[in-house]
């Protein structure tokens, strides 16, 4: 009976097609679920997105609310994309750079013009013949026209180099506030000037300078910058003597170093008053080697009339190719005169001028070219 169909195997394939059919079905089924739960899940976290900006939102409407740090609310503020972010045109560029020089400019006018306000008398005293080191010499000026008060008295060195890395850190911070240091304390600070036999041989107390300090004993105050010290004189007397010029020395320092500076409860073996305001101007180094400091202030009118200085000279300039001079100026509101400053102005405001127009050109210049430039095919 080979010709005959077998209904079991017929039945059995045919099962077999269902089961085929019901598992793809099922798979399909099994998708679209998964489809739908994964849809479900993204609603719910665009939902969970919306929600968090509506509260970040929220938060910014209600700064004092608790539990948000300043920072937290300047992030979120940046998050939301409410900042303002200015983006810079050539335009906006240029004209802050023409606006910028401008005021530079003109904020160096009103320096010269005040400065050219300034009555200035200045003499050069280091190469007079009759003002050797040591000695005491009187050089005569004509006041021309007459100084109102106050009236300051400066002295100017050129080629003073007080900006060298060395020479500024040569002091010991602590020892200037009135602390009494030992050698050992004091060594990294002020070396190489740490002992007074580091000063010169036979330094003596400033309370008494008939009394000579202890060679070996610490340095007070230590250091190159201290050492150093301007200690030139000046006196002002009219042109017959019969009147001396009070040259005061107070109020000439910065108010902060007249905090800063403090004299030991043992006097006796400093040798230099680090409390006296002229001291203090010194130990603020100046930027440049060719500078000036006030030594004292005039509290009066100097009237027109002819007049002298009595300088005791004791500052030696020669070892280093040094010039001294003596200054008599009034000031203003913008201080002593200053050209230098002026200058610097002018040269900054030019440079800011001058490269905001040639970024203007320039750019025209590149749109230009572009805009001819033959397009490719």
């Amino acid at each position: 009976m080979s010709g005959t169909n077998n209904p079991s195997s017929s039945n059995n394939n045919q099962f077999e097609e269902d089961q085929k059919e019901n598992g793809q079905s099922n798979d399909n089924d099994e998708n679209d679920e998964e489809n739908e739960i994964d849809e479900i899940e993204e609603e719910k976290d665009e939902e969970d997105n919306n929600n968090k900006e509506k509260d970040e939102t929220q938060t910014l409407k209600n700064p004092n609310e608790e539990g948000q740090s300043k920072l937290e609310k300047i992030f979120i503020y940046l998050r939301t994309g409410k900042s303002w972010r200015p983006i810079p045109t050539i335009k906006s560029t240029v004209l802050c750079q023409e606006i910028t020089g401008i005021i530079f400019i003109v904020i160096g006018i009103i320096i010269v013009v005040f400065s050219n306000k300034i009555k200035e008398y200045q003499i050069r005293y280091d190469n007079k013949p009759e003002c050797e080191i040591g000695s005491v010499c009187k050089l005569d000026f004509k006041v021309e026209k007459e100084m109102e008060k106050n009236v300051f008295v400066y002295y100017r060195l050129k080629n003073f180099y007080q900006n060298h890395r060395r020479y500024i850190k040569s002091k010991s911070i602590k020892q200037l506030k009135g602390n009494y240091l030992k050698v050992d304390d004091i060594k990294e600070d002020c070396d190489p000037i740490t002992k007074n036999k580091d000063l010169w041989e036979g330094v003596t107390s400033f309370i008494n300078s008939s009394v000579p300090l202890d060679q070996e004993d610490v340095a007070h105050p230590c250091g190159l910058i201290a050492k150093s010290f301007f200690n030139d004189t000046f006196k002002i007397y009219s042109k017959d003597g019969n009147e001396e010029i009070i040259i005061s020395a107070d109020n000439i320092a910065w108010s902060v170093d007249k905090d800063k500076y403090k004299n030991s409860e043992n006097t006796s073996a400093q040798w230099r008053n680090v409390e006296d305001e002229r001291f203090m101007v010194w130990m603020r180094p100046a930027a440049m080697p060719d500078f000036r400091k006030p030594w004292g202030r005039i509290e009066k009118d100097i009237k027109k009339g002819e007049y002298y200085v009595e300088i005791t000279n004791n500052y030696p300039v020669k070892s280093f190719k040094g010039e001294k001079y003596f200054i008599l100026s009034t000031v203003n509101g913008l201080g002593g005169k200053n050209y230098f400053l002026g200058i610097l102005y002018f040269i900054i405001g030019g440079v800011s001028i001058i490269s905001g127009i040639v970024f203007w050109f320039g750019y025209k210049s590149y749109n230009s070219e572009k805009s001819t430039k033959p397009k490719s095919n």
